[in-house]
């Protein structure tokens, strides 16, 4: 089985939502948190990366996983015809 395919789809998301939300985030600058006159605090921008990498990397990775197995099993059962008997 492919089980690589949904960690390259979590891979791929999650990069690209934690890029997207860091960038904002700096822009948006709450509070003066992200950067300020004596420039970026970077520990912010690593904390804000990861707790956005993390949690979507593995909730992207599952669902991915899940619907490339039901699709795998709905292809198989119509390539074989199975018919189901009458209850």
């Amino acid at each position: 089985m492919r089980w690589w395919l949904g960690l390259a789809g979590g891979a791929l998301v999650s990069a690209t939502v934690t890029i997207i939300m860091v960038i904002w985030e700096w822009l948006e600058n709450p509070g003066g948190i992200f950067r300020n006159d004596s420039g970026t605090n970077w520990g912010f921008i690593f904390d804000t990366a990861i707790s956005w990498l993390i949690p979507t990397f593995i909730a992207v990775s599952v669902i991915a996983s899940v619907i490339h197995m039901l699709w795998l099993g709905v292809s198989r059962r119509r390539r074989k015809k199975i018919e189901l008997p009458d209850d």
